[in-house]
């Protein structure tokens, strides 16, 4: 078998826990996505900015924030991680 041979399949030709891509998919582009007929590479290319946004707040935050060098966690980082959590609640549906 030829090892450099690309296979390309569409999602209709993966056999795979259905609820799973599903799931993958409304990730990306929410309720009902997966009946809207979004290819894969757009599926992909979309969880993979929300994931480059959340290492660029994560970096954002470290570098900015006064303390996080010294490695202390101040009233201003608790607070902060504090409203965090409280947004990833709110868009969690809690």
């Amino acid at each position: 078998m030829n090892s450099d041979r690309t296979i390309t399949i569409s999602k209709h030709e993966v056999v795979v826990d259905g609820v799973f891509a599903e799931d993958v998919w409304e990730l990306a582009f929410g309720d009902d996505a997966w009946t809207k007929q979004y290819t894969d590479e757009e599926v992909l290319s979309k969880l993979r900015e929300f994931s480059d946004k959340a290492l660029a707040w994560d970096t954002m935050y470290e570098k900015h924030s006064p303390n996080w060098e010294l490695d202390e966690d101040t009233e201003e980082d608790y607070e902060m991680r504090e409203k965090m959590d409280s947004y990833l609640r709110e868009y969690q549906g809690e």
